[in-house]
């Protein structure tokens, strides 16, 4: 595979967090399993021993200790081989970057049970180690919070941060030296980083001190077509730099609070040149042999973007029995409605219809269409259906709030009042009852349009352990429900009224949303998520959409060219215009609701919570798009 190699086993291992005991054990008995196989070096991910999105957990002292200790363990498990791994390394004498005793994402290198030192390296680092150069701030990244990176180093001492890219040399079976660079994840995406005027380009480095290849050491979340991006970005770099390199990362699931990150893998090892000559099995552990024991040409085929969002929230929700411990069981209310339907889908996947239960609560709005769809579904996953009718319970709390007066002040009972009693009877009331009379688990049906548009109850349809498909637009969870059918199943388990929009979607809180009269909900659904995925993920203001529809590529920049709906919805630019402004508004003021929903499994670029991290703001327009604005509405009079 790579000619002049030592035997190398790259361990695609799932990463417990917060657990660097089992962690330790599983990477134990991998490197027994790589060393019958004949392999002389051992790779593991970037901070596989205490996991990376552990939060402020980096900040307790004690903790920051316990997993830096671990690496001796690994380290005497190392005779007759060299195993790289990532964790945490202390220097216990200065401070870091939050105030307490300096630590670095570090990668370690063992080898015949001692840290392998490197000639000349400058002070600073401790022994066998390398320290991440290129620290990520953006998303759920908050490394320079916690670790100090080489580029700081080098700053403090007044050095370059070149001083300390040297290459390990290690001897293997063969009698010969082996010579490798390593790397931490963001180090590869150094195009976007430099040092004093110039691009801090290790892998460059290590190709021109002559290692013979590179190991990167990821955590990368997975999201869409991220793997995509990072193949190209090799390519490029290697065409500079040609050498072999190995990318090792870790599946399983880590969290932050507000979002929870899945990791799929797809370790990857590269030729010189870039061509990807071995890639693991995504989503599940594996050990992916390379150098002169290759197993050679395995590449595992690409999935598709609705297969991979489907193994991606399959592992979150499994997430939660790691934290919750094993056996648990879990709880859907089931309206009948799309999102409901895939939710029960997926927990049946993800836990077995036994340990998954739904219930229904019809009020006199809930169409007989929908109550069957519920029903049906469940039989056919074979999870447990239970219908629990609350229109007597919501006919008196009705009533109770109509009659109640405030200093003489009646109010109004609007519908929207009547619409969200319903809603919080369901959630606060029926399905948190349900799921604490039974110890159960309950979760939340949201998707990403509706939670951006704030078109849920607090406390009502707001609540839940876990958001499965908040990051999913309601375009997406319809291809979702098609690929569950068709792909997953095998048969038609969710309806295919749900399907093909014959039910339309509706929250059936009132005569205005009869599903069997074709009322549903007040979202232009494959627009307003086109208009919404922009807002959100790419971060653009509706200014770029007032230029984009002055530009006449309105429809193309969102990449929904459905002519003749957009020309339906909208009869004049001021009725666009006031949409437009409508979903801003929305978006805007519905950020309290998204601040106290349930942690969400992040599949897209951008996901509500820890990794976009919003702001409460008043309303305001900047000044150019109130000129382009009046100058749109007159050009069309």
């Amino acid at each position: 595979m790579t000619a002049g190699l030592p035997r190398i086993a790259l361990a695609q291992m799932e990463v417990l967090p917060g657990r660097p005991d089992l962690n330790v054990e599983r990477m134990l008995a991998l490197v027994d399993q790589a060393r019958a196989g004949g392999a002389e070096v051992v790779v593991f991910s970037e901070m596989c021993i205490p996991g990376y999105i552990i939060g402020d957990a980096w900040e307790v002292d004690a903790l920051v200790e316990d997993y830096a200790a671990y690496s001796d363990e690994i380290c005497a498990q190392s005779g007759g081989l060299c195993i790289i791994f990532g964790n945490v390394a202390v220097d216990p004498m200065r401070i870091g970057e939050d105030g307490r005793r300096r630590k670095f994402n570090a990668v370690y290198v063992c080898a015949d049970e001692r840290f392998v030192e490197r000639p000349g390296l400058p002070p600073g680092l401790p022994a066998g180690t390398q320290a991440k150069s290129l620290h990520p701030n953006y998303r759920f990244f908050d490394d320079d919070r916690h670790f100090y990176s080489l580029r700081k180093l080098a700053q403090e001492q007044g050095r370059s941060p070149s001083d300390w890219i040297l290459p390990f040399e290690v001897g293997v079976q063969s009698g010969a030296r082996f010579r490798f660079g390593v790397q931490l994840c963001e180090d590869l995406w150094c195009q976007d980083y430099g040092f004093e005027g110039d691009v801090l380009d290790t892998l460059r480095i290590y190709h021109e001190r002559e290692a013979a290849a590179v190991f990167n050491l990821s955590a990368s979340p997975w999201t869409w077509q991220k793997n995509d991006k990072r193949n190209r970005v090799v390519r490029e770099i290697l065409q500079r730099s040609p050498l072999p390199f190995f990318y090792v990362n870790q599946v399983g699931a880590q969290n932050n609070g507000k979002n929870v990150l899945v990791f799929d893998g797809d370790t990857t090892a590269y030729a010189a040149g870039g061509e990807a000559l071995a890639r693991a099995e995504p989503w599940s552990e594996t050990m992916l042999l390379a150098g002169v024991a290759a197993n050679g040409s395995s590449i595992a085929a690409p999935q598709s973007e609705v297969a991979a969002e489907y193994s991606a929230i399959l592992t979150g929700l499994r997430h939660l029995d790691y934290i919750l411990g094993g056996g648990r069981r879990y709880l859907v209310g089931i309206s009948g409605g799309i999102d409901s339907s895939v939710v029960a889908c997926l927990l049946a996947q993800a836990f077995g219809p036994e340990r998954v239960f739904a219930v229904n609560m019809p009020t006199q709005y809930n169409s007989a269409i929908t109550q069957e769809n519920a029903r049906t579904l469940c039989e056919g996953l074979g999870v447990a259906y239970l219908s629990c009718p609350i229109q007597d319970l919501y006919t008196a709390v009705a009533a109770m709030i109509k009659d109640v007066a405030l200093a003489g002040d009646a109010g109004e009972y609007t519908g929207l009042v009547d619409e969200n009693i319903q809603a919080r009877i369901r959630g606060a009331d029926v399905l948190a009852g349900i799921a604490a009379k039974f110890g159960l688990v309950f979760t939340n049906n949201g998707n990403k349009t509706e939670t951006a548009l704030g078109y849920a109850t607090l406390y009502g349809d707001v609540n839940g352990a876990i958001a499965p498909i908040a990051d999913l637009y309601k375009v997406q969870v319809i291809q979702l429900a098609r690929h569950l059918n068709e792909e997953v199943l095998g048969r038609e388990t969710i309806p295919a009224n749900l399907i093909s929009g014959a039910t339309v979607p509706s929250a059936e809180l009132s005569a205005a949303q009869d599903v069997t009269k074709g009322l549903g909900d007040p979202i232009k659904y494959g627009y307003h998520d086109a208009v919404l995925r922009q807002m959100i993920e790419y971060r653009r203001h509706p200014l770029d959409l007032l230029r984009w529809r002055a530009e006449g590529v309105l429809l193309e920049r969102l990449e929904w060219e459905e002519e003749e709906t957009f020309a339906g919805y909208f009869a004049t630019m001021a009725a666009w215009i006031e949409d437009l402004e409508w979903v801003d508004r929305q978006l805007r003021i519905n950020y309290f609701k998204r601040v106290q929903s349930p942690p969400t499994i992040v599949l897209s670029k951008r996901a509500f919570g820890f990794d976009l991290r919003e702001s409460q703001l008043p309303s305001y327009q900047p000044l150019e798009y109130r000129r382009l604005r009046e100058q749109l509405v007159a050009r069309e009079g």
